[in-house]
């Protein structure tokens, strides 16, 4: 049986926040430069998903007025 469109969407955007976890975390080999970077990269990230959460709600509400 196929998972839902829901369960799916859901593993696709869990793998992606994975895969940019484990992108960004620092080894013990990176430089200081590269660490720094990878510091910059995650706290860009973070903003991005804070700035976007409002239309994501937004989005969301729109949708199940529709529904409803």
């Amino acid at each position: 049986m196929e998972p839902s469109p829901q369960k799916k969407l859901l593993e696709d955007a869990r793998e992606s926040y994975s895969q940019f976890d484990r992108m960004l975390t620092i080894q013990e080999g990176d430089s200081r430069l590269v660490a720094a970077g990878k510091v910059t990269l995650r706290i860009l990230g973070i903003i991005v998903m804070i700035l976007l959460s409002p239309f994501l709600l937004i989005g969301l509400l729109i949708a199940f007025a529709a529904v409803f």
